[in-house]
């Protein structure tokens, strides 16, 4: 072989070889990460009923354990828990309607003067036929189709609610026995496991007190603008603005065109734009660099970690991947800080011999 590398005439040179195998190796991790999203993607909206319930048996866990110390049975104490939460959710949709209901007058005359200008600005009447009862029944026969299209959606939605309820009471009933598993299976101590499952639950529960606490100021900031514009129904705002903060990108947009059409019927045009212009503000720019400081307070990251990892899972996953994508970030960088700790005495005797 000669010092090029092209030995005997048949052979590759030797830097042509190694760029074949590092084109290779691009080539192979991207198409590892692509297959990666794709199955992502394909997977995650199945997984949703498990990751709602493993979420919600964290943040109940706390209130199932205080139960059982009262002596009340593990299967009874899963059951009211389980209970619980069809029940808050019942309960703020019967809110909202005993509201809209107890201002009938208001809502109906809000609505009316919305759809008299929208009609003017955009020559569609889209608010009347569903408030003049003379044309509910055209409305109805017209969303036929649409309703008849939409029901097998719904039944999977109720499906799934239904599957992640009875994960949630199984996983509260025996979640001790699921961790003790887990802890004999990991290649790694007990108590280490133990301590790694307990921080995990613990940084789901911080999660949802952080949204909890980004949600009341979407409330109070919404509601505080609608009474400053006084508008009706400022207490049905302000608890949809809270109740939909909740859900990623798909509640912001109904809180919001809840509320500038409250706006536009009950103060006009100008109250209308202000009230866009408060959501706007509040739900992208005032919401948007105080979930990050509060996320990263509660859950111990940087800022831009969190904006990183929420725009990452909103990509590979869409609404579900951006509500679970930064307490997944958190639980990881707090197992690597526990791995890692773990490592490190045993590293120590070596870095002083």
């Amino acid at each position: 072989m000669n010092d090029n590398g092209a030995g005997d005439g048949r052979l590759a040179p030797r830097w042509l070889a190694r760029l074949g195998w590092s084109g290779l190796m691009v080539a192979g991790a991207v198409a590892g990460v692509v297959a990666a999203i794709v199955a992502i993607s394909v997977v995650l909206p199945y997984l949703a009923p498990v990751i709602f319930a493993v979420i919600l048996a964290a943040v109940l866990q706390p209130w199932f354990g205080w139960m059982c110390r009262h002596r009340l049975r593990p299967a009874a104490a899963a059951a009211v828990a389980t209970a619980a939460v069809p029940l808050i959710v019942g309960v703020l949709v019967v809110v909202v309607v005993i509201g809209l209901r107890g201002q009938g007058a208001a809502w109906e005359q809000t609505a009316q003067a919305a759809a008299d200008r929208l009609s003017s600005a955009t020559g569609a009447d889209l608010v009347t036929p569903a408030v003049d009862a003379s044309q509910r029944r055209e409305v109805l026969l017209g969303l036929a189709g649409t309703v008849l299209t939409g029901t097998m959606a719904v039944v999977m939605l109720v499906f799934a609610v239904l599957v992640a309820l009875y994960i949630l009471f199984f996983l509260l009933i025996d979640g001790r026995r699921f961790g003790a598993g887990i802890e004999r299976r990991a290649p790694l101590p007990a108590a280490t496991t133990r301590q790694m499952l307990a921080d995990a639950a613990g940084r789901l529960r911080r999660y949802v007190v952080g949204t909890t606490f980004v949600a009341t100021l979407d409330a109070v900031v919404i509601g505080a603008a609608a009474a400053v514009l006084r508008l009706p129904l400022v207490f049905v705002i302000a608890l949809v603005t809270f109740a939909t903060a909740y859900v990623p990108y798909l509640g912001a947009w109904v809180s919001a065109i809840f509320t500038v059409l409250v706006a536009l019927g009950a103060g006009g045009v100008d109250a209308a734009l202000w009230m866009l212009a408060v959501v706007l503000v509040t739900q992208n720019v005032f919401e948007g660099l105080a979930r990050p400081l509060v996320f990263g307070a509660a859950l111990d990251m940087h800022p831009l970690a969190i904006l990183a990892v929420t725009v990452a899972g909103g990509i590979l996953g869409g609404i579900l991947g951006v509500f679970i994508a930064v307490p997944l970030a958190a639980i990881v960088v707090s197992w690597r800080r526990t791995l890692t700790s773990l490592r490190s005495p045993s590293d120590a005797p070596a870095a002083q011999a």
